[in-house]
């Protein structure tokens, strides 16, 4: 928290840093959202089959869709977007995959599966007598070798079409299995299935995740429960104007520690740099929770007197301030907070 309260300082030193909402959904341009929909019109949900990135409701093909949306606004081409998808979900994802050695079997197996099964149900009807020739000569043959002969016949033949038929069905159910495991939809359940059980999947992703990013996640994924690793992850996400996952990091942080007064002041400093430096009703509401758990929360204090000095109340801001400076807590940088003292001082004397 101290880290928070020192962004809090070195903003109001700096100046007021307006902080932008982006929604990432939200098209540009008419031609950036018609090439949007174009692509992902021709890119099916390996979870659906039958339904396009556009038809589908389904998380993978939600998430699948805001990728094509981010991609394209990022100047990505079609080709490339297209790589990308096929590359993670493989080429299951394409209406209509490219013929290369991976794909052979999804192109060949029906045509197999037909040839084989003509040859089987041929096989068997030669088996059978099928014609008049066949049943008179099979009647003559009863004639001269009797019932007993009649018997032996239909016992060596009336077995020969269940086995080609068994046969046929065990054939075409290995044949389907090994299609299915050869095309790349086992693969992409098995995405869906560790983005489903990863505790971050609601964060938006990082187009370049530092590396100090990646080994605070990967600490999350092997603690989850570490309320305290999520209180990091909300500060990394504040101090890069990242508001909507700081928010998350910090909910899910206080759900685990419970109620929390430095958590409280952190996700109001979050909401207050969200609405542009403004205190709305929610970051009131928030201040007051951690005022109300700990009166000298310095973080609240802090929040409290910047928005003071930057609303010209300069007597409330010394105030708090010094409020700050008498509770002598470790957390507070005293030299900046002397110094920012010294400056509403002037400004207030100026005003009057």
């Amino acid at each position: 928290m101290t880290r928070v309260i020192l962004f809090l300082l070195s903003l109001w030193m700096a100046g007021s840093a307006q902080a932008q909402i982006v929604d990432t959904w939200t098209f540009a341009s008419a031609q950036q959202q018609e090439t949007s929909l174009s692509i992902a019109r021709q890119l099916r949900c390996p979870q659906c089959q039958n339904q396009n990135l556009l038809e589908s409701n389904a998380p993978v093909a939600v998430s699948m869709r805001h990728q094509v949306f981010t991609m394209v606004a990022e100047g990505k081409s079609e080709a490339e977007i297209t790589r990308w998808m096929t590359q993670r979900y493989g080429d299951f994802v394409l209406y209509s995959p490219p013929l290369k050695p991976q794909t052979w079997i999804l192109w060949g197996l029906p045509v197999l599966l037909i040839l084989l099964l003509g040859g089987i149900f041929r096989k068997a009807a030669r088996a059978l007598p099928g014609t008049v020739g066949d049943t008179l000569a099979h009647e003559l043959q009863q004639d001269l070798r009797g019932s007993q002969a009649t018997q032996a016949t239909q016992a060596t033949h009336s077995p020969v079409p269940v086995r080609l038929l068994c046969a046929a069905a065990v054939l075409v159910m290995l044949a389907c299995l090994t299609g299915y495991g050869l095309s790349s939809r086992p693969a992409a359940v098995m995405a869906e299935q560790q983005r489903l059980a990863d505790p971050l999947r609601a964060f938006s992703a990082e187009r370049e995740p530092e590396k100090q990013l990646i080994a605070l996640q990967d600490k999350i994924r092997a603690t989850p429960q570490d309320s305290a690793l999520w209180a990091t992850l909300g500060e990394y996400y504040l101090y890069r104007n990242a508001f909507d996952n700081a928010l998350l990091a910090y909910q899910r942080a206080l759900a685990l520690r419970g109620e929390n007064a430095e958590l409280y002041a952190a996700m109001a400093t979050v909401l207050y740099y969200q609405a542009g430096q403004n205190i709305t009703p929610e970051t009131r509401k928030m201040i007051d929770h951690a005022l109300a758990l700990d009166a000298g929360e310095v973080t609240a204090l802090m929040l409290l007197a910047s928005d003071a000095f930057m609303t010209a109340d300069y007597k409330q801001a010394i105030a708090l301030w010094q409020q700050l400076l008498d509770a002598n807590s470790p957390r507070i940088d005293r030299a900046k907070l002397i110094e920012a003292i010294n400056l509403a001082t002037m400004l207030k004397n100026q005003q009057q």
